[in-house]
């Protein structure tokens, strides 16, 4: 369950406090966070050099240099003989030129993102800060998007007195969600074996102030409409639906009809927003 956790950390879509006014900058894609280059080399104090190719960063235990459009990085430790190869889940952003790199390759620099905050090799904290969520071209609140090839996923929000798309609700597969993190397919099959095998949504709730989720949403396909709910059909695996917030967000699996169709589109209603898509191709 720690994994589920980590995972639906990554869908926190804002910060709050920082250390001593530091902050460094982030940006979501999917499930995927990703850190500003430049803000990491100013809080370790190493120097940056980047072009259109990408980047290399000189940290105190090593060089990190990063290739545009791929995903494996060069990673030379201060002392050692010959540079190693190290495997991302992504290759970095760039964004207004601006480079994001992925939370994954922080580690090789002794930083770990825990939450909404940055832990950095000397024991400071510094907060990260998101933009907000982009505008949603529906007046539905809704967007579909894909957490990795040939694995969509639906977004909706909804408003809060944080805002008017301050709490976003994501459904996907479940048989399709070790597809989007595929290095962890052992750890999400022991978390969720009980429901493996079955037509089951996947839902992430996150909000960028506190909020509430109550579990609860409907479902549509072919004229038939069903309200899924706790305890029957929506079981909470994580978080508390009574207190969602930036860096606490809540995992929860939603079961289908037995009678839809995963193969053809589906309809969500949630909190006054509503979107369709396809689970699988």
């Amino acid at each position: 369950m720690f994994l589920v956790l980590v995972v639906l950390a990554w869908f926190a879509s804002s910060a709050i406090g920082a250390a001593r006014g530091e902050a460094l900058e982030a940006r979501l894609q999917g499930p995927f966070r990703f850190v500003e280059a430049s803000g990491v080399a100013r809080a370790l104090g190493a120097p940056l050099v980047s072009g259109p190719e990408g980047l290399t960063l000189r940290a105190l235990g090593g060089v990190l240099t990063v290739f545009a459009s791929a995903p494996d990085a060069i990673w030379q430790p201060r002392g050692a003989a010959e540079p190693i190869e190290v495997a991302s889940f992504s290759p970095p952003l760039l964004v207004d030129d601006a480079w994001y790199l992925p939370e994954d390759l922080l580690q090789v620099l002794g930083i770990a993102l825990l939450g909404d905050e940055a832990l950095l090799p000397d024991g400071r904290r510094l907060a990260l800060t998101f933009p907000p969520p982009p505008p949603v071209a529906t007046a539905a609140a809704a967007e579909v998007l894909e957490l990795a090839p040939a694995v969509p996923a639906l977004r909706l929000y909804a408003a809060s007195p944080a805002g008017a798309h301050a709490v976003s609700l994501l459904a996907v597969d479940l048989g399709m969600l070790a597809l989007a993190f595929p290095d962890q397919q052992e750890a999400l099959d022991a978390s969720l074996r009980d429901h493996l095998g079955t037509k089951a949504l996947y839902l992430a709730v996150t909000s960028l102030g506190p909020s509430a989720w109550d579990p609860a949403l409907f479902v549509l396909q072919d004229g038939f409409e069903v309200l899924l709910s706790e305890p029957f059909d929506v079981q909470v695996l994580a978080g508390d639906p009574g207190d969602v917030r930036p860096g606490a967000p809540v995992a929860a699996v939603a079961f289908l009809p037995a009678g839809f169709d995963l193969r053809r589109p589906i309809t969500i209603r949630w909190a006054g927003a509503s979107g369709t898509l396809t689970l699988r191709r």
